[in-house]
């Protein structure tokens, strides 16, 4: 080695290498020979090796920290070695003209050729005689030529050459004719070559070039492809002929010195199209911002490293620009970018751009005109979801006739929503594996907030939420505006309080949702970013619930007839108290003059279900399944007995409390696998929730039933109970009670001396019908009753009711379930009906007893006879003979006698001028005398003289409106009537 020359260079790797080697050899000799040293000498030495290698790793530290501007050195000593050659060129330059100037001097000196002079004067010949000035006195006859011959051997030449050349891809057709070669790309230009001669050697030569937009053949048949604005702006961009002839002096400097002329001659005009492509979009660009996109949308035309790009740019309002890391020391992602990617062009720091580029050098074989780039880059995920998505929405035509900025704008931000839904969707849901459970392609997944939701998606850029415990019909419809770059929220549930968490789901997702910027250099995934993660999963969960909600309240009000109320509109306080959810829907199951019991659902609450104790307490102690999910439960029904306080003037509220009673829900698992049906498996679970609500609305108004009276109930269970301690449904006979109530009379209400009752006694059946039986000490009078069964007539208005006297003297009440308004406790109606209506009605037997002890019986001719008794009903008959003529064969008519029946039924209703009640007589056939009967049976509470007007005239007046309805008015014979005196009758 020469010690003269610099040394060569040295791997940064070869030295860390070597002086981790030698430290380590020295290491270890080191650990070998101490044990060999005096002790006193260890610490030096270990000292001395300890400080070599501190002193080469500062040395290889410091040459590290020097490598860093040794390309600028390297640089520096290029220059100067550059500079000394310039100065020894510039002597030897100066030195050869210094001898030139010297030879011209002796040029100038004149030199005469004797010889050659004598030979011309003497020969007239000069042999040194230029060619061009005897081919000028003498031209040359060349010989005949074939044309076709000629150009069939360069046509053959030419093929040749096209064999032995590298064809470009983009080439879509390559004739040879007539001495050219024609080559272009179909809907962008046309190039036509031949060759300077036959050699192979021999240069490529161009011998015209042209686009499309200036040929009229390709004019004619693409432009359709375009619109006449977008005519009129490519014929303004077209190239003319000087730009044609720059292209040819271009393109054969290239021919004279590339190895793949052909290659390099399309690549120049694929450039030249890209440049003209970009032109055109953005004058059509700059006509879009001008007419349709006047806000939020700009197209800049930019020069970068003698290339053009355009980026298309919009959405600026919803972007968040990129945050570099600020802690001291450290670097952030976008100074890395800028270091490694120093010349990169830069994105815009605000809004969204998708970036339209010449192919790059390793893409010149791309199809279409130019390449592109969307910034933010759509997540990975998404394009394997949609793999055509960004294809069909971003294609690049192939023709300058179908370029289009609104089909790039439109196609962009096609892309970019349907990210942002992507982005929304992993936020608000659970990553896991989907599962397809219905016909219409819908995915199963979980909120973050643990509601199990079905979720459809009509394109990428739209995405519909329900929750599996609905219908599905209304679901919340989530989208990304792409004129605005906001989201979206609509649901079709008509409703006041839907639509405001719709209002406000649409207000977090405007205020609090930006698309994250990953920076300027380089075009990262989209990304969102929310001020807060789980304000937005609620206010969708919220959605989703008030949707369940109100879907819960249609079903309940039309076609289960369950009257579904607002009571915080009256309760506000009370409810609150109790601790019920803001979001509880109330169905009305009873509600009486001073307490109403309700149904309440409470959507946002898990209910324990009456499953084994195995399954509820893993479903207690985990809250999550195998897949580390939450698990769906079904919703918490209580019973709520809210009473009236407004009566009470010392009460310092409205209504109050007075039970709030848990419901344990039947087995229910909301993740189980359902066909689609009308009605979803919550409207279900609703009707069994309601027939168990209104067995223990019935419970809770009997224990406000013996509050009120200061009465004693005791209970008798006929049915097994589970574990928990709910009812056990399976094992109910149809026929067989829940349980059964029963309790003494009310004290402080006298029946006696007429009707004696000791207790009352209510059931509870299975379909939610009550029956009370009074039980008295013995019946006040003799039943009476035909058919064997004494049954009572069936109560109007509220108090609905199927009366029965047994004939051991009890009574019995019974009512079925009915979904009106407004219902009183039946236990109620039997206490008001015994002492309104009984006890006037047993008052009432016992004095018609005594009147009719001789004939209560008695079947005989004109004599009135009870045909029923019984405390709701008694009913008088009277049985005569009613003449009549009938016609015969002969002249003569024949006299026929019929048996006849009159009825009167008495019975005790209240009425309008009688508040408290009154007896009302009906007959059967009419009575004429019948109001005035019934006036004096109740002004003079006389039996016998009911009994005796009823026998001197029921007959009479029988007849009587038959002859006047017969159809013969000539049977009527006067002299069968007779008038009753006035005074007779006590009328």
């Amino acid at each position: 080695m020469n010690p003269l020359l610099p040394p060569g260079p040295a791997d940064l790797k070869e030295l860390t290498s070597r002086c981790i080697d030698r430290s380590y050899d020295s290491l270890y000799n080191l650990t070998t020979s101490l044990p060999n040293t005096a002790s006193e000498e260890r610490r030096g030495v270990a000292l001395k090796q300890l400080q070599d290698t501190h002193a080469v790793f500062k040395k290889l530290l410091v040459l590290t920290r020097w490598s860093v501007q040794s390309p600028l050195a390297d640089k520096c000593a290029e220059l100067l070695q550059e500079a000394q050659t310039f100065q020894d060129q510039a002597n030897e330059t100066n030195d050869r003209l210094y001898f030139l100037h010297r030879d011209l001097d002796r040029a100038k000196e004149r030199q005469y050729d004797l010889t050659t002079a004598i030979d011309v004067l003497y020969g007239g010949t000069y042999t040194r005689l230029p060619r061009v000035i005897n081919y000028a006195m003498h031209p040359r006859e060349f010989p005949p030529v074939d044309e076709e011959t000629s150009i069939a051997e360069l046509d053959a030449v030419l093929r040749f050459r096209l064999i032995e050349e590298t064809i470009p891809d983009k080439f879509t057709h390559i004739d040879v004719h007539e001495g050219f070669v024609t080559a272009g790309a179909s809907g962008e230009f046309e190039m036509v070559f031949t060759v300077d001669g036959t050699k192979p050697d021999s240069l490529w030569l161009v011998a015209s070039v042209q686009t499309v937009l200036t040929d009229p053949v390709a004019q004619a048949t693409f432009k359709h492809l375009a619109s006449t604005s977008s005519l009129r702006i490519i014929q303004s961009n077209a190239p003319t002929d000087v730009h044609y002839m720059q292209l040819k002096i271009l393109i054969q400097k290239r021919l004279n010195q590339s190895a793949t002329p052909l290659l390099d001659a399309c690549n120049i005009m694929s450039d030249f199209c890209c440049s003209l492509a970009l032109r055109i979009l953005h004058a059509q660009g700059q006509l879009l911002v001008d007419t349709r996109w006047p806000h939020g949308v700009s197209f800049l035309h930019q020069d970068h490293n003698d290339a053009a790009t355009l980026d298309i740019v919009y959405w600026t309002d919803a972007t968040a620009p990129y945050v570099a890391a600020s802690t001291p020391g450290t670097f952030s992602l976008e100074e890395m970018r800028n270091r490694m990617h120093p010349d990169a062009l830069r994105y815009p720091a605000a809004g969204c751009c998708v970036r339209l580029q010449p192919n790059t050098t390793n893409d010149k074989t791309a199809a279409g005109l130019f390449s592109l780039q969307l910034f933010p880059a759509p997540p990975s995920m998404l394009l394997q979801r949609y793999p055509a998505l960004v294809p069909e929405a971003l294609a690049v035509p192939t023709n300058l006739y179908g370029l289009s900025a609104d089909h790039f704008l439109l196609g962009a931000m096609d892309v970019h929503a349907a990210s942002a839904l992507f982005c929304l969707e992993q936020h608000l849901l659970v990553q896991t594996n989907t599962d397809q459970d219905y016909d219409d392609g819908a995915e199963l997944r979980w909120l973050t907030t643990g509601e199990r939701v079905r979720v459809t998606r009509s394109s990428p850029r739209n995405m519909r939420l329900a929750r599996v415990d609905s219908s599905g019909r209304a679901p919340l419809e989530v989208s990304w505006d792409m004129r605005t770059g906001r989201f979206g929220a609509f649901c079709l549930a008509q409703a006041s309080s839907i639509a405001a968490a719709v209002a406000h789901l649409e207000t977090l997702l405007h205020t609090t949702v930006k698309v994250q910027l990953p920076g300027v250099t380089v075009a990262g995934e989209f990304a969102l970013v929310f001020a807060s993660n789980d304000d937005v999963a609620a206010a969708v969960a919220a959605v989703l619930r008030l949707v369940v909600a109100f879907e819960l309240e249609a079903f309940a009000s039309g076609c289960a007839n369950l009257p579904v109320v607002r009571v915080r509109d009256r309760h506000a306080a009370a409810v609150d108290a109790a601790g019920v959810a803001s979001d509880a829907v109330f169905v009305e199951l009873v509600r009486g003059k001073d307490a109403t019991v309700y149904l309440v659902v409470e959507l946002d609450t898990v209910a324990d279900t009456t499953l084994d104790k195995a399954r509820k307490r893993r479903r207690r102690c985990r809250r999550r399944d195998s897949d580390g999910l939450f698990s769906l439960g079904p919703p918490a029904f209580s019973i709520l007995h809210v009473v009236d306080e407004t009566h009470r003037p010392s009460a310092s509220s409205s209504s109050s409390v007075r039970c709030l009673e848990r419901l344990p829900t039947p087995g229910y698992v909301g993740t189980k696998k359902r066909k689609r049906r009308d009605v979803p498996s919550l409207s279900a679970l609703l009707l069994d929730m309601a027939a168990v609500g209104r067995q223990r609305a019935q419970w809770h108004l009997l224990d406000a039933f013996a509050t009120k009276y200061n009465v004693l109930l005791t209970t008798t269970s006929t049915l097994s109970t589970t574990d928990d301690g709910s009812v056990e449904l399976a094992s109910t006979p149809p026929s067989s009670s829940l349980w059964t109530v029963s309790c003494p009379f009310p004290d402080r209400l006298h029946t006696a001396p007429h009707v004696d009752v000791h207790r009352l006694e209510a059931r509870v059946f299975p379909d939610s019908s009550v029956e009370v039986t009074v039980h008295v000490g013995s019946s006040p009078f003799a039943y009476i009753s035909p058919q064997g069964c004494l049954s009572g007539g069936r109560g109007g208005g509220r108090g609905s009711f199927v009366a029965t006297a047994l004939p051991t003297g009890d009574l019995v009440y019974r009512r079925r379930w009915t979904n009106q308004k407004f219902q009183l406790l039946l236990m109620d109606v039997v206490v008001a009906n015994v002492m309104l209506h009984v006890k006037p009605m047993a008052e009432l037997g016992r004095r018609l007893e005594r009147t009719l002890l001789s004939s209560l019986n008695a079947d005989g001719v004109g004599q009135i006879y009870a045909e029923r008794a019984d405390p709701f009903k008694f009913t008088l008959a009277c049985r005569g003979w009613l003449p009549r003529c009938q016609s015969s064969s002969s002249s003569q008519s024949l006299m026929i006698c019929d048996d006849v029946i009159m009825r009167v039924h008495v019975e005790h209703k209240v009425m309008h001028q009688y508040p408290r009640g009154a007896f009302v007589l009906t007959t059967a056939p009419s009575h004429a005398l019948l109001p005035f009967l019934q006036d004096a049976l109740n002004t003079h509470k006389s039996t016998a003289q009911l009994v005796e007007v009823l026998e001197r005239t029921a007959v009479p007046l029988v007849m009587l409106s038959r002859a006047l309805t017969a159809a013969y008015p000539a049977a009527v014979v006067p002299s069968n009537f007779v008038l009753v005196p006035r005074s007779q009758t006590h009328l």
